[in-house]
């Protein structure tokens, strides 16, 4: 396994560890966000404002994981198209890390879009709206198109060609727009729906809501109208597609250890998250109204709750690095 695929997997776990410590600051953060008012609605705490701290902290969180799996997809790629051994199964952790990302700037896309909901009020401002909701909704489908055309139409193992047709140079246009429409197209339609629930301060009525699917429906239509252009004019040897190898047993080892990976990382962010939620708490002292309490961080505290998070963690990143070295070494026979 050489120097290159060592690092492929490095920073797919790099990339991994950026947004478990991401997700949890985020959530440390929602902890002084959490707004508390009086019986007159004065606010005693949190940020009353759509534009917060965690929003962004969430999204770093996410463009690292996205950063560094691009960065691998694009190494372990690299090392195929050159056919060196053993580097199929990096390339294929990789492509996993890649497609998890994409999956996770979806999700907080949307979640940012539903968040917003039943939270405008008058005094909220439209530069306030714009920080707040649609700068990082457009911000997550930016690199969900950068990591998609980078993974995707741009990939190192392109055959290189000293001259490249026209029909060539079209041909990856077109398979760019295949991957564009359907992520603008929706982000399109998310920001409609924001506005006409900004403008209204309601819910978007029946019909805005068939205008939002009309234009997802029609950008990935788009999207697919070009990707079937694109497959007929791509020649046959413009891409490298590599050859499968390795015994079954292999395979299943694989999505066994894919699935391990995903599962344990998900109970590292439940852990770590539930940890960070022991620190604030409701105080109910006599017959006084309930004070909210956000506790100091102390050693105890860590090693009783936030210690066991870091150790799943930490055997998540063993756990992958040695299947994926191993797999590698027997790849490459």
């Amino acid at each position: 396994m050489n120097k290159t695929l060592k690092t492929a997997v490095a920073f797919v776990i790099v990339g991994i560890d950026i947004a478990w410590l991401g997700m949890i600051l985020a959530n440390y953060a929602q902890l002084y966000e959490a707004t508390d008012y009086t019986a007159t609605g004065t606010l005693l705490r949190g940020i009353d404002s759509l534009t917060k701290p965690s929003t962004y902290i969430f999204l770093i969180a996410l463009a690292g994981f996205s950063l560094f799996s691009g960065l691998a997809y694009r190494m372990a790629d690299h090392e195929v198209a050159k056919k060196v051994k053993g580097s199929l199964p990096v390339f294929r952790f990789a492509s996993v890390a890649v497609i998890v990302a994409l999956v996770s700037l979806a999700i907080f896309a949307i979640s940012a879009f539903f968040a917003s909901f039943n939270v405008y009020g008058p005094n909220k401002g439209i530069g306030d709206q714009l920080l707040g909701v649609y700068l990082p909704i457009v911000l997550a489908a930016a690199i969900c198109v950068v990591l998609l055309l980078s993974a995707t139409v741009y990939r190192k193992s392109e055959v290189k060609v000293e001259a490249v047709s026209q029909e060539q140079k079209k041909a990856k246009r077109e398979a760019a727009l295949a991957f564009v429409y359907p992520i603008v197209g929706t982000t399109i339609a998310l920001l409609i729906g924001l506005t006409v629930y900004s403008a209204r301060r309601e819910n978007p009525q029946v019909w805005i809501w068939v205008l939002i699917l009309a234009i997802v429906g029609g950008s990935i239509a788009m999207g697919t109208i070009y990707a079937a252009r694109t497959k007929s004019n791509t020649p046959k040897s413009r891409a490298v597609t590599p050859k499968k190898s390795g015994s079954a047993a292999l395979s299943l080892n694989f999505v066994l250890v894919v699935i391990f990976v995903v599962i344990v990382t998900l109970m590292s962010f439940t852990f770590g998250i539930s940890a960070v939620g022991e620190l604030g708490l409701w105080q109910q002292i006599g017959d006084r109204p309930g004070e909210y309490v956000i506790n100091a961080v102390t050693p105890a505290w860590f090693i009783k709750s936030m210690l066991p998070a870091l150790v799943i963690l930490a055997l998540v990143n063993i756990t992958a690095s040695i299947a994926v070295r191993i797999r590698s070494i027997v790849s490459a026979g």
